[in-house]
């Protein structure tokens, strides 16, 4: 992972942020096989995550960037409706 924030472009941020996207699955993957139930895993991400944020960006910025998210995440189709899209129609006609 790049070190010097300051000198990184948009390419290896998106990079570095593959990187860490991939290692957190692969961590993700790795709890699970132990047994931690996906729910706790993702409240200590989730958690680790806002903290650090707090950490580098400051409170205000990370509510920003917080509200930011849930604007998409509310945007989003829900579950069921894009489940039923991808399973199709059934029965006759």
């Amino acid at each position: 992972m790049t070190q010097n924030i300051e000198k990184m472009t948009g390419d290896d941020r998106a990079a570095d942020a593959t990187e860490a996207a991939s290692a957190l699955r692969t961590l993700r993957d790795e709890l699970i096989s132990q047994g931690v139930p996906l729910a706790s895993i993702l409240s200590g991400f989730h958690a680790e995550i806002i903290a650090e944020m707090v950490t580098a960006y400051g409170p205000a910025v990370t509510i920003d960037r917080m509200v930011n998210a849930a604007d998409r995440i509310e945007a989003m189709p829900a579950l069921e409706y894009v489940a039923a899209v991808v399973a199709g129609p059934t029965g006759r006609a």
